[in-house]
């Protein structure tokens, strides 16, 4: 079943706080506050884990933080829609992994919900690091808490090594932040370079999950390599260059 309605009704008002904050933009901090306390209480009551807290936090945060970028009112209501089907996605995985933790369904859906956080924060932060020209050690932070508490929330699912989920959390979380210093010289948009930062990611995050299922291997390590490395010169190719001062 994905049609849930405790899951739908807490996604309906992330839905409604992010038309708020369209509208009456102002207020943004009080209602974003509103949201966070909403999305800490969410992720524990369906989940019956504060873990499952983790992805609705920073789903939030890096939501809001790529709205305030989007400018056009339409863009900002498919914005708003996509969010909105992702944080669903995030409650029903959690509701539905409280219930059976190998639900291959669910995981799936917190695989998505997480790669959309991941791509939010790192769009979001980077288009806010460029309008606002705050040190790029903030940036590098924002990447590495992020990548490491939604990366922990994932790998905690699947493997019951603690520390081995904390370690690798770690190492994925500092890899991403070095990335994030390197972007920094880039010449693309806020949007080019959290998609290569995603797919970036995305390469890590798959090999340690293969790892910890026991499925790793190197023909696969391989092709995954050449493909993402193909996908991601696509994407700088396609996109346009802006000055670099």
């Amino acid at each position: 079943m994905f049609l849930k309605l405790q899951p739908l009704l807490y996604s309906l008002i992330f839905f409604i706080g992010l038309e708020l904050i369209v509208f009456f933009h102002a207020n943004v901090l009080f209602i974003m506050l509103f949201l966070l306390l909403m999305a800490l209480f969410q992720g524990w009551k369906i989940g019956r884990k504060w873990k499952f807290s983790i992805l609705p936090i920073f789903f939030v945060i890096s939501s809001v933080a790529l709205l305030y970028l989007v400018t056009i009112r339409h863009y900002q209501q498919i914005y708003i829609i996509l969010a909105f089907v992702m944080y669903y996605l995030s409650l029903l995985g959690a509701y539905r992994l409280s219930k059976y933790e190998n639900d291959q369904t669910a995981k799936g859906m917190n695989t998505a919900a997480s790669m959309a956080t991941i791509f939010f924060t790192y769009a979001g932060a980077y288009g806010l690091y460029l309008n606002f020209l705050v040190p790029l050690y903030y940036l590098m932070l924002v990447y590495l808490v992020t990548t490491f508490f939604v990366s922990y929330q994932y790998f905690s699912i699947i493997c019951v090594n603690k520390k081995k989920v904390w370690l690798y959390s770690l190492v994925v979380s500092l890899v991403m932040a070095e990335i994030a210093w390197t972007i920094n010289f880039w010449p693309f948009g806020y949007l080019t370079s959290g998609a290569v930062a995603l797919i970036l990611y995305f390469v890590l995050w798959d090999i340690i999950q293969k790892n910890f299922l026991d499925i790793i291997r190197k023909k696969r390590i391989i092709f995954n390599l050449i493909f993402f490395s193909v996908l991601a010169s696509l994407v700088l190719i396609s996109s346009k260059w802006i000055p670099v001062i």
